[in-house]
């Protein structure tokens, strides 16, 4: 006997099975997860407190290597001292070098057994310096070191500029007595930063404590540290009391270790709410699908639902009424198998838009059961979720066939009234507008609505004020019209007058009476304005021309007639030139080879085109000028050469001036840098005739005793030769830079020229205490260039970096010469590491008589720049990236150079 009233029906019970085991399912796997997050976190935690251990060790190790290898350094320093084998040029000369590769150590000092401090390193910026004492805490450490024999160590401190310092104590004993002590200072973060590596900076927060756990120096990292993670290396000794504290930095975008697990907890809840709104959702669905088939049958309109890809899956029998088809017939068979075929496009490009889940609307034929065809427009909504999409149709046939009619009339209606771009008007017999076409209301500007019932033409003031009479016209309108029209003028809406021509003509109805005119309106106002405007701007054309000092004619290309000349021409070359060849004329012309193509071989295609553009000297006048020729099209179509020539005779004089005032500047430039140098010169002549002295001498010595061997006497000759070629080169490079000659262009070996320019450089190079290093290569493209001339700019541009390196420390006193290929020039480059030049002082660097020096005159970078333009090249000034100025020039490749008659 069972005890469950009522007895629930066993597809119930199932149902209720199913629901219920995914809240089972997602339950387990919940607990699952989080015993194996909790196990993997465990183990991670483990696995990096071991390699923390061993980081720990290994890093400890390393420093303790470093103080030992420096212990012992010290103490053998400390028995080179106390033997006596030790001065104080040795001891910088040992500790200067240690240092640079030991940087944790700052200074390395001796004390002697008074308590002073005798030797330094370094000696300039030391903590130590000589002659300083032992403070009172500094003296017990070194009893201390003294009583043991070995080196001990201080606490920790602060120096005054703020840094974290640690010294170390080694007694110095000379036998049983002590003879003072060797002290290294270590630089707390020195420690820190060089002798533990990066890769452990990078991975541990890294702090230096004292024995009272006071933080001496920390490395930084925008990453926050695992305190969990940390441990202390303690340094006693050495150190007495330094301890160095690594943390284990916590990794860029670590996740704390609760958020997996809440995680997985927080989505399980999240899955559980969302299996219960899915099953509130699907008995929801189930009553509106219910209620959804009953509207679907009843409805007189044509519904349906479609498949992805556009089949009929269900329709509704309003389909059978329509289109005379049963239902049956309909599901399972695409859609567009029943389309009009000229419909197919527009029909496929929206059922195409099922794919991207956009609704979609759109028009066609159906064909129905008897074989003809119904308009029917379609709207459709996809449903994603379901994937279906319900549409539904109705039928416009009547409505389409009605809008066809209204259409045809409407078209060939607008086409007859926009086919013409000439205004159409008509009136009645009173003279009241009863049709205008849109060109004729756009010629007024109104609208056809303000000109319909209006009478016009109508007497009226224009913008200018002006009253616009229109009874002539009224009256021809009243006659026959002219047959070539009457032109008049009318005012637009905005009151501004226009001018048309009217053709007139009897508007005459079907029955041959007349009701009204007719008139066709062209608008001439805009062709009366161009050719007023041509008219105006031929006059303009030709005063310009006759008002220019260039002499301008235009010649026809091939027979060479002049076809026009404005008056400079007329002036200088006759008033009867027009109509004569331009070879009749003492005219300052190309040669025919001049011109890049024959102008009398010209084709209409090839045009506008450039013939010539050049100077040339014209004979009869003995006069320049600058001519310019282009082939164009005249008016009449014909080919033509328009020539221009400008009279130039006075800027040539002029430039040829500047140039010869440029060549005595550059003369007696170079002619003052031998000036300055003229001490040093003497110097360096000194030193060959000094030793050619000192062998002749020694000759004739050796000569005068009889005491000599033959081969004896040829090496001392040799030698003397040596030094006499030798004094001689230096002679002729001082000649050769010195003396006046013409500008020289011929191919140049950069190499070549930059190692005598530093042949005279070389000894301001050694007066300052600075490296000139010549980079260029042997195998540079030559250059196109007067030697002297770029001999002159190198040498200056080195003397400036030298000098521009004068109050810098001397090991960085480095001036360096390159060049490089750059298309078809060469680039030299010259850098200094000075101080650079100022934003200010860079736009006036070429000026003349701008300079930065105190007893500079300001001429020598002029000097410099024209120099290289003259070459065809260019010189500019840029700060150099590591610090101080490059001076760059460019000058043409050897391949490139001029012509002689153009250079000439």
């Amino acid at each position: 006997m069972s005890f469950l009233t009522p007895r629930q029906p066993r597809g119930s019970i199932v149902a209720k099975l199913y629901w219920t085991a995914p809240y089972i399912a997602v339950v387990a796997f919940a607990l699952t997860m989080l015993v194996i997050v909790w196990t993997l976190q465990m183990r991670e935690i483990d696995t990096e407190r071991t390699a923390l251990a061993r980081d720990v060790q290994w890093a400890e190790r390393t420093m303790r290597t470093h103080f030992i290898a420096n212990e012992d350094f010290l103490t053998q320093i400390a028995r080179d001292i106390a033997n006596g084998s030790l001065d104080g040029d040795g001891f910088s000369l040992r500790a200067t070098p240690y240092l640079a590769d030991n940087p944790e150590l700052l200074d390395i000092v001796w004390m002697d057994a008074s308590g002073k401090v005798r030797w330094a390193v370094p000696s300039d910026g030391s903590e130590w310096l000589p002659g300083d004492e032992l403070s009172p805490s500094q003296g017990q450490i070194a009893r201390h070191a003294r009583e043991l024999g070995r080196a001990a160590y201080g606490q920790p401190y602060r120096a005054s500029r703020g840094s974290a310092l640690m010294e170390v104590f080694v007694p110095v004993q000379r036998g049983r007595s002590p003879y003072g002590l060797v002290i290294a200072v270590y630089s707390v973060e020195g420690l820190l930063q060089h002798l533990v590596p990066s890769w452990f900076s990078d991975k541990y927060r890294l702090t230096m404590i004292d024995s009272s756990g006071e933080t001496l120096v920390v490395n930084t990292s925008p990453h926050g540290t695992d305190d969990a993670l940390s441990s202390l290396i303690v340094f006693d000794p050495p150190g007495n009391g330094l301890a160095l504290r690594a943390t284990a930095f916590r990794n860029e975008g670590e996740l704390p270790p609760a958020l997996p697990m809440g995680l997985i907890v927080g989505l399980s809840v999240m899955v559980l709410w969302s299996l219960w709104a899915l099953r509130s959702h699907m008995d929801k669905r189930v009553r509106v699908e219910r209620e959804r088939d009953q509207l679907f049958i009843v409805s007189l309109d044509m519904l349906c639902s479609l498949d992805p890809d556009g089949s009929y899956r269900r329709v509704n029998p309003a389909f059978e009424r329509v289109l005379g088809l049963p239902m049956a017939t309909f599901e399972g068979r695409p859609l567009l198998a029943r389309v009009h075929p000229e419909d197919l496009a527009s029909a496929s490009a929206a059922l195409a838009r099922l794919a991207k889940g956009e609704p979609f609307t759109f028009e066609a034929r159906m064909r129905c059961a008897d074989g003809h065809y119904k308009w029917l427009v379609w709207s459709a909504k996809p449903v994603e979720e379901d994937r279906v999409t319900y549409a539904v149709a109705h039928d416009i046939t009547d409505r389409k066939a009605a809008e066809d009619a209204w259409r045809a009339e409407s078209t060939f209606r607008k086409a007859m009234e926009e086919s013409v771009l000439t205004g159409l008007l008509a009136t009645d017999m009173k003279g009241r507008i009863v049709y205008a076409n849109p060109a004729f209301c756009a010629m007024l500007g109104h609208e056809e609505g303000e000109l319909i019932g209006s009478k016009w033409p109508a007497d009226r003031r224009g913008a200018d004020d002006r009253l616009v009479e229109f009874a002539p016209l009224r009256r021809a309108l009243a006659e026959v019209s002219p047959p070539e029209g009457l032109e008049t003028r009318i005012p637009r809406q905005d009151g501004r007058l226009i001018d048309v021509r009217l053709m007139v003509s009897p508007l005459v109805d079907s029955a041959g009476q007349q009701t009204g005119w007719m008139a066709a309106v062209s608008d001439i106002t805009e062709s009366k304005r161009i050719h007023a405007e041509l008219e105006a701007a031929h006059e303009r054309f030709v005063a310009v021309l006759d008002g220019l000092d260039t002499a301008v004619y235009v010649a026809d290309a091939r027979s060479d007639e002049i076809l026009y000349a404005n008056r400079a021409f007329m002036l200088s070359f006759g008033f009867n030139a027009i109509g004569r060849s331009t070879y009749n004329l003492s005219l300052p012309l190309p040669e025919r080879s001049a011109y890049p193509v024959d102008p009398r071989l010209l084709r209409p295609e090839g045009l506008p085109r450039e013939l010539f553009d050049g100077q040339l000297f014209h004979a009869p006048t003995e006069r320049w000028f600058h001519v310019r020729e282009r082939a164009t099209r005249w008016v009449d179509g014909r080919i033509v050469r328009m020539s221009a020539a400008t009279d130039i005779t006075d800027r040539k004089r002029v430039e040829e001036l500047n140039h010869q005032q440029e060549e005595r500047l550059q003369r007696t430039s170079r002619l003052i840098t031998m000036g300055e140098m003229a001490s040093t010169l003497a110097h360096e002549l000194n030193q060959p005739l000094s030793a050619i002295a000192n062998y002749s001498s020694g000759c004739v010595n050796r000569l005068q005793s009889g005491r000599y061997k033959p081969e004896e006497l040829l090496a001392a000759m040799q030698k003397t030769a040596f030094q006499a070629d030798r004094a001689g080169k230096i002679l002729r490079r001082i000649r050769d830079f010195v003396r006046k000659s013409e500008p020289q262009r011929s191919a140049v070996n950069l190499s070549d020229v930059a190692d005598d320019a530093l042949g005279f450089a070389e000894i301001d190079a050694r007066k300052h205490g600075a490296r000139v290093e010549n980079l260029i290569g042997s195998d540079t493209p030559l250059v196109w260039a007067d030697r002297i001339m770029i001999e002159q700019v190198v040498l200056n541009l080195v003397k400036n970096g030298i000098e521009a390196m004068s109050d810098i420390p001397a090991e960085s006193r480095l001036l360096r010469l390159t060049a490089r290929a750059k298309g078809d020039q060469v680039e030299v480059a010259v850098a200094d590491r000075g101080h650079g030049i100022s934003d200010e002082d860079r736009g006036k660097l070429f000026d003349a008589f701008f300079t930065t020096k105190s007893d500079g005159m300001g001429m020598g970078l002029n000097i410099c720049r024209s120099i290289i333009e003259f070459h065809n090249g260019r010189l500019w000034v840029e700060n150099a990236p590591e610090g101080g100025t490059i001076f760059r020039f460019t000058l043409p490749m050897e391949h490139l150079r001029e012509p002689d008659a153009e250079t000439a």
